[in-house]
């Protein structure tokens, strides 16, 4: 028999693939009503554990106990019958369905010999029921496309309590959430715990998951490297056991010598999000751009890319006048943008990381309309090799690889178009420790390089570490200007509040 005070126990797993050592020799507890908090680099084992939890994988070797029983083959089937569901961060319910519909999929209640489904009865009680599991108020007759990704998300949990759960794994359930949201699901997730549900809770935002964990279990290259109490942890302690190195060493040091200016805007306005704003960026230079949300930041780094909404105010690149501003125009000017949403707004999942890497510059690999296939793969697989992007092949679908992968291909796709200026909205969103030093490094190689980066961002580590100037928003108007290379991060909060620098 297993300790009792576990309700889960994963011991001495092993798992291989070829050529990889996924899994080595894991431990891992998970005590009764425990909020325990999994983190780790991308390919460091966390979600290869929890896909043997699943029932999706199988271990090659060790055991796994529920409630101090030895489980034998898991099955996606058998697991749900056991009492362990996921929470996805890609929401699993079906956008044309009702919220009723959704919420009692495969058991809906019937009346009649026919099975006839009472519409307004499963409406009626799937209102009651998100009310009594969640205090939530929502119609039951809404479709689900109509909600917020947090109300999806909440759908999602609701309909995992019906099935009474004893666990609940959530993967990285707030990357797409406003932090409104955000705060509504910490504090069902607490209460679910003080109900005594166990949860386990994957995510890449570590103050997060110190903030709502009791324990948390660091894994890299495999291997489960420490189990620690989340009572007096630093997030720092977190990156150290992470990645081998502390938070300070993942930025490379600051350029600091300028080339002349690459973007110039004078009193740019948009029709609803900012006004009057002025900024230069000059080759070499990092200039960072923030602001709470709202303060029109993020709208900014798009119009400089794509002039939607823009209504006054000029944008001079390499000292000409960009008029009537589109996406062709300035990436033929030598622009390049990286949006916040990248896996909608920037990559195409089912094609190839050759085809994503090549369609901003085909006209450098084409005559007449024809792509000369061996110059095309030479420039990918020389691009591929100098970002370090790890994939099985150049013909890979970009939707397999890992998040600071894929931002690694968009890095490589300006690279490949001969842009000159990089405009980085969010550019290491749900992206994990070791994947952003990476990134900062492909950053500092571009700046020394001679090219300009506009790096738009609320990860105020980030902003200090990068920027060598900081332009600080506020309800669409730029307050304050900070320079990069002695600000702290509470200066940054104290001016992105409202208050001014000294």
């Amino acid at each position: 028999m297993g300790n009792e005070d576990f309700i889960l126990e994963m011991s001495g797993i092993h798992k291989g693939f070829p050529g990889v050592l996924a899994l080595n020799q894991v431990d891992f507890q998970l005590r009764r009503g425990e909020i325990h908090g999994l983190v780790g680099e991308n390919g460091a084992g966390k979600s290869t554990l929890m896909k043997i939890l699943a029932g999706i994988y199988s271990q090659d070797s060790g055991e796994i106990r529920l409630e101090g029983h030895v489980q034998g083959r898991l099955t996606t089937r058998l697991v749900e019958k056991l009492g362990i569901h996921f929470i996805h961060q890609e929401r699993q319910i079906v956008p044309f369905l009702t919220v009723a519909e959704s919420l009692f999929l495969g058991m809906e209640p019937s009346f009649s010999p026919f099975k006839f489904i009472n519409r307004r009865q499963l409406e009626r009680q799937a209102e009651a029921v998100l009310k009594d599991k969640l205090g939530l108020n929502l119609q039951g007759n809404r479709l689900i496309s109509e909600l917020t990704v947090g109300e999806q998300q909440l759908v999602q949990i609701c309909r995992a309590l019906l099935h009474q759960p004893k666990i609940i794994v959530f993967d990285e359930p707030t990357s797409v959430l406003a932090r409104r949201e955000a705060d509504q699901l910490f504090r069902i997730i607490r209460d679910l715990s003080s109900k005594g549900i166990s949860m386990i809770y994957i995510s890449h935002y570590l103050g997060e998951v110190v903030e709502l964990c009791d324990r948390i279990t660091v894994f890299r290259n495999g291997a489960r490297i420490d189990t620690l109490d989340t009572d007096g942890l630093q997030v720092e302690d977190i990156v150290f056991r992470m990645a081998g190195r502390s938070l300070e060493e993942q930025f490379p040091a600051k350029n600091s010598q300028y080339g002349d200016p690459l973007l110039t805007v004078k009193g740019l306005t948009h029709r609803s999000q900012f006004r009057g704003v002025s900024l230069q960026v000059r080759s070499g230079e990092i200039v960072g751009v923030t602001g709470l949300m709202g303060s029109g930041h993020s709208e900014l780094a798009q119009s400089l890319f794509d002039g939607d909404g823009i209504t006054a105010g000029s944008i001079e690149f390499e000292g000409r006048v960009i008029s009537k501003l589109r996406p062709q125009k300035a990436a033929a000017a030598g622009i390049g943008y990286m949006p916040e949403d990248r896996r909608r707004q920037s990559i195409i999942g089912t094609m190839s990381v050759r085809e994503n890497i090549t369609l901003a510059g085909l006209s450098g690999i084409s005559s007449l309309g024809v792509i000369r296939r061996k110059q095309e793969q030479g420039k990918v697989s020389s691009l591929i090799e100098r970002l370090g992007i790890r994939t099985p092949g150049s013909e890979t679908a970009v939707s397999n690889l890992s998040g600071g992968n894929q931002q690694k291909v968009v890095f490589a796709k300006w690279l490949n178009s001969g842009a000159r200026l990089y405009i980085m909205n969010q550019p290491t969103a749900a992206v994990d420790v070791g994947a952003k030093a990476e990134i900062y490094a492909l950053i500092n190689s571009l700046i020394r390089q001679g090219a300009g980066v506009l790096l738009v961002t609320q990860d105020l580590q980030e902003l200090a570490g990068l920027s060598n100037r900081i332009m600080v928003m506020y309800r669409g108007e730029v307050i304050d200007e900070l320079d990069g290379h002695n600000v702290t991060a509470d200066e940054l909060m104290v001016s992105m509040m409202g208050g001014r620098s000294e």
